[in-house]
């Protein structure tokens, strides 16, 4: 039975679509924030609309009508029904005001994170965590492998998937971590009710290794807004993302990987690349994503993306005179976006690519910190694809003379590799398979 607040109820009552209604338009994410600001103002909870007192002082402090918003908290028969009718089929209602809200979306979309989801599964598994996959709905054979074969990875070592449940990449890659025991969790668009009682999910949920969700009505259909609007709670979900196929500057995939790069603190997000990815996959690499060609061999996939993302830290290139200065950092320890309770050591774990460039934990305080170990990840996310020293200067818009003398100690160590590309010498992150061949 899905025992609901009363703050639960005045939520879902402002902001749902329970059927029945007749030209009645439920509030809007914008619109619910304006109600929450106020709210939050006077100290009072959602439930205290349920006063109409408080409605009519709402209405004339944020200017929503207040005719509209009676009518919308009057409609108790309509969701005493829908309620009834989700309960049956096992369909729950959180709102943002519960405590098993999910947190992520709270730290990562604040005001955008959505008033209430709908959902069927173990509430438990809203924690979230674990790989995003994303992808287009229509891919090609090694797409689809790949796809399997990461969701799988994820299966064995722990880590939740989450996706969209839209045919393609996405339904390949939650039935591949599925059928390996893992848990995975599905961002639905549409049809979360018709969806939930499939023969297919109801053993995963069974077993609470399924958790399908939605912001939107359980019966509602498919439309193109509402699958748009979905993306960015795939990723607020997660811990990272991955693009397994991306159409250029089309469709879904490619609008949810922009959005989320762009976010201030945006989640670490990796790319499939290789001869044969969609030309979306190599443009999103050149926007900021992780290159990634192949399942790690020697370590688990979690460490691969912990260290890459923060090796390979996401930052503004600087010109020589926009550099930090080393001189005045801060003074605050550095929460890892992936271990909260805990804060990263320079000496364990490289700066994260979600930080500014002059701001150090606590233990590079009173040490010698090296121009190079600053230029660094810079350095190494302009190299996902190799370049001469002359092409690379002009990328980092820095004197030929001052790139090589970073370069040379990255060179001495190993980090990096000089090559032969045609009749020109390149510099390269150096990879396995340049370990390979030194053996």
């Amino acid at each position: 039975m899905n025992m609901m607040s009363e703050d639960a109820k005045a939520i879902l009552l402002l902001c749902g679509h329970l059927g029945g209604e007749s030209g009645l338009e439920p509030l809007n994410q914008r619109e619910y924030t304006q109600v929450v600001s106020w709210l939050l103002g006077k100290t009072l909870r959602p439930s205290d609309l349920l006063i109409p007192e408080h409605v009519s002082l709402l209405a004339l402090e944020t200017g929503l009508d207040e005719a509209r918003l009676l009518a919308l908290l009057w409609r108790g028969v309509q969701l005493a029904f829908a309620v009834e009718r989700w309960n049956q089929s096992g369909i729950w209602v959180v709102c943002r005001s519960d405590s098993d809200y999910p947190q992520r979306y709270k730290d990562h979309l604040k005001d955008k994170a959505p008033p209430m989801l709908f959902g069927s599964g173990d509430r438990g598994l809203l924690k979230g965590g674990g790989l995003a996959i994303v992808g287009s709905r229509s891919i090609d054979a090694e797409g689809e492998v790949f796809a399997r074969e990461i969701a799988a990875c994820c299966a064995r070592e722990g880590m939740p998937v989450v996706s969209g449940g839209a045919r393609g990449v996405d339904q390949t890659a939650m039935s591949s971590a599925l059928d390996e025991g893992g848990i995975v969790v599905g961002v639905l668009a549409d049809s979360l009710l018709r969806r939930s009682v499939e023969r297919e999910a109801r053993r995963a949920l069974a077993d609470n290794r399924l958790l399908l969700i939605s912001p939107y009505n359980p019966e509602a259909g498919f439309n193109i807004g509402n699958a748009m609007g979905r993306n960015k709670l795939i990723y607020g979900l997660a811990e990272f993302g991955m693009v397994v196929s991306a159409e250029h500057n089309k469709g879904g995939t490619w609008a949810g990987a922009i959005e989320e790069l762009k976010m201030n603190q945006s989640l670490p997000i990796f790319i499939r690349s290789g001869a044969n990815v969609p030309k979306g996959n190599q443009e999103l690499i050149k926007r900021g994503g992780f290159v990634f060609s192949r399942l790690p061999e020697n370590r688990s996939l979690r460490e691969f993306f912990v260290k890459s993302s923060a090796l390979s830290a996401k930052a503004v290139i600087p010109t020589p005179l926009e550099l930090p200065l080393l001189s005045t950092p801060s003074t605050e320890p550095i929460p890892s976006p992936y271990e909260p309770d805990k804060t990263w050591s320079y000496d364990s774990m490289m700066v994260s690519e979600s930080r500014t460039l002059g701001h150090y934990p606590k233990s590079v305080l009173g040490m010698s910190v090296k121009i190079v170990d600053v230029v660094k990840p810079i350095i190494l996310q302009a190299l996902q694809t190799p370049l001469s020293v002359d092409k690379l200067a002009k990328e980092l818009g820095v004197r030929k003379i001052q790139l090589q003398d970073w370069l040379a100690p990255l060179l001495a160590d190993g980090i990096l590799v000089e090559k032969t590309k045609g009749k020109a010498k390149v510099i390269a992150v150096r990879t396995q398979d340049d370990e390979l061949s030194l053996n």
